[in-house]
């Protein structure tokens, strides 16, 4: 008779982890293309222009333009800012600010980890969804402190914000939502799967 307690492993679930990567693979594919990186841009300029940021950006217009968005090759119009020097500034988003790279990393941990656990596949995959929700909000925030920065600031202030800072704040979100999620669908692991 044994007196230490055995642990049962838990099988992994392969299925619901190729699931989640398929879903991964498809947000990073959209967020690869310039229609995305746009969308940051838009919504960017939109809350600079509403906090009474001196900002202007001519977003892509008409339907030639839209399938341009579609491909990586073509340029995209800045975002352009009057600093406090009186210059003005152009920031380009372009694919490292569109949070491929953040969701990548999320999307990666959670797949080989979350996807595996036992549990139900509807609760990984929504917990999944809001988590990349929340992270393409966050770069959204970022992108936009960034340029509020540099408004405000001045061209160093804004990279020590984007450059140096933006990827702990990134980090920030990954591990949190990662954690969070982890013990979330472990305390639910034990229902149906």
């Amino acid at each position: 008779m044994s007196l230490t307690p055995t642990t049962r492993r838990e099988k992994p679930v392969f299925r619901h982890a190729l699931i989640m990567g398929a879903l991964a693979v498809t947000v990073g594919v959209f967020l690869f293309m310039k229609y995305s990186w746009d969308m940051v841009a838009t919504s960017s300029y939109l809350i600079l222009k509403f906090s009474g940021v001196d900002v202007s950006y001519s977003s892509y217009k008409g339907p030639v333009a839209w399938i341009n968005l579609m491909t990586v090759s073509g340029t995209l119009a800045p975002i352009s800012v009057k600093l406090p020097e009186g210059v003005v500034a152009q920031f380009y988003v372009l694919l490292e600010c569109s949070g491929i790279l953040t969701v990548s990393v999320f999307a990666a941990i959670s797949t080989f980890t979350i996807g595996l656990l036992k549990g139900s596949l509807l609760r990984k995959i929504g917990w999944f969804i809001l988590s990349i929700g929340v992270g393409l909000l966050w770069n959204l925030n970022r992108v936009t402190l960034a340029i509020f920065v540099a408004y405000n600031f001045g061209l160093q202030a804004f990279s020590l914000v984007h450059f140096l800072l933006a990827p702990f704040i990134d980090f920030v979100w990954v591990v949190s939502m990662w954690a969070l999620g982890m013990s979330i669908l472990r305390e639910h692991g034990g229902e149906a799967a």
